[in-house]
């Protein structure tokens, strides 16, 4: 079984872009729910992004392929 790579990279500032890494295809667009601060970083089946939310930093992890929203870590 062939597991798909993924590649992230911002949209607009409220948003990330998922690629299939091996055709360049966009697959997903995910909503961050604040203004990106940071690229996001993907790792394995996870993409991280820095994200200021309601006057607050705030570290997010989403799941790939789908997107959901795995974690949500205050930073100062």
């Amino acid at each position: 079984m062939n597991k798909k790579i993924f590649t992230a990279q911002l949209g607009s500032g409220n948003t990330i872009k998922v690629f299939d890494a091996e055709t360049g295809q966009l697959h997903r667009i995910i909503s961050t729910g604040g203004n990106v601060i940071s690229s996001p970083i993907v790792v394995g089946d996870t993409i991280t992004v820095t994200v200021s939310e309601g006057g607050l930093n705030v570290m997010k992890i989403f799941t790939l392929p789908n997107g959901g929203l795995k974690s949500v870590t205050a930073i100062s």
